[in-house]
């Protein structure tokens, strides 16, 4: 018997599922899947959710909860005929489990395009304490690849922290492969380091000249295959005037700079605001300048400026880790991306 326990992914911003093997399976006899019900659920679900992560939930994933809250008490009242409140639930999709008409267990399938096609993100799988190990979980699962193909889409993914080995063996024998593994790093305004380094690199604005060796140098970094879950719009981070003028409309904020020593280019690094917990940091350098270009911006930039909020930067598994933990980073966790090709899926069973 397999359990699912679920995390929350700081990165993503969206939940996740850990998998621990049990030895006994006790079936719910008048248990069901149905449908998430947006204009009933929410509450309940985000009940459950701060439920199973009691006492290790993390400020995101606090946001999250009180997010649902929110969608719940507007669709309770301002849901009637409000087409436009109506489409701001349509992403809000998932299933629930309920025993005697009570929700005990919740998965949410997130829609996304990826490379122009259509995918699902499986998130947010939750079991309430007294129902765990009875198999819930996995049932929700199974409903979630279903649903998935009944919708033609190219595939379902999901992300499962490194440390986890029976989970990542159950998700290879039920199909999922492993694409990529990433690490999400926070610095906290109080963790931020003093030290002083003799590389006497430049650090300075990117101009419409740096664009096209900057997008190709994102492009590894952040490659297609990850973009659809990092909310990564590599056109974000244009320098060009009119990709200037439509951040300042749109209300972002995004510093780029490129690192140079003796003419020579070394990479590129992006300051972006957020909305949520933490601002972002986004590298663009080749592996080995790894620490040139971190060292540049720490020293040029993040040490004389004013950090209110964390940061937080995703990069490929192993990448920069000393220069990050020098500067004052903490690693939250590497999660194994997996992806179960529904079509596939599709064509063996049929």
């Amino acid at each position: 018997m397999i359990r699912l326990l679920p995390y929350f992914s700081p990165t993503s911003k969206f939940f996740g599922c850990k998998i621990i093997e049990m030895t006994t399976y006790d079936e719910i006899l008048n248990g069901k899947i149905r449908p998430l019900n947006i204009t009933q659920d929410l509450n309940q679900v985000a009940d459950l959710i701060e439920l199973s992560f009691v006492g290790t939930i993390d400020e995101e994933g606090n946001d999250y909860i009180r997010y649902l809250r929110r969608m719940a008490q507007d669709a309770q009242s301002m849901y009637w005929g409000l087409g436009s409140l109506q489409r701001s639930y349509a992403t809000l999709q998932g299933f629930v489990y309920t025993v005697d008409e009570k929700i005990v267990g919740n998965l949410s399938l997130l829609p996304f395009h990826k490379s122009g096609e259509f995918i699902y993100l499986i998130a947010n799988v939750a079991v309430k304490p007294d129902y765990r190990r009875k198999g819930i979980a996995r049932q929700l699962t199974t409903r979630a690849i279903q649903y998935a193909q009944s919708k033609s889409a190219r595939s379902a993914w999901l992300q499962v922290r490194d440390d986890n080995p029976n989970a990542i063996d159950l998700y290879i024998k039920m199909g999922f492969q492993e694409r990529c593994r990433r690490t999400t790093w926070t610095l906290y305004p109080k963790n931020l380091k003093s030290w002083n380094s003799a590389d006497s690199m430049s650090l300075k604005s990117t101009s419409s000249v740096d664009w096209i060796n900057h997008q190709k140098l994102l492009s590894d970094v952040y490659p297609e295959m990850v973009r659809w879950n990092l909310g990564f719009r590599i056109n974000r981070f244009n320098p060009g005037i009119m990709s200037k003028i439509s951040r300042f409309i749109n209300g972002q904020y995004i510093k780029n700079f490129v690192i140079e020593k003796d003419h020579q280019c070394f990479g590129y690094i992006t300051f972006e605001k957020t909305n949520l917990f933490s601002n972002s940091l986004w590298m663009a350098c080749e592996k080995g300048y790894d620490d040139r270009v971190l060292k540049a911006f720490y020293q040029r930039y993040l040490r004389r400026s004013n950090l209110l909020k964390p940061l937080s930067i995703n990069i490929p598994l192993g990448r920069a880790e000393k220069i990050l933990e020098a500067i004052g980073f903490v690693k939250n966790h590497t999660l194994i991306w997996m992806e179960e090709s529904t079509i596939d899926s599709f064509l063996k069973v049929n």
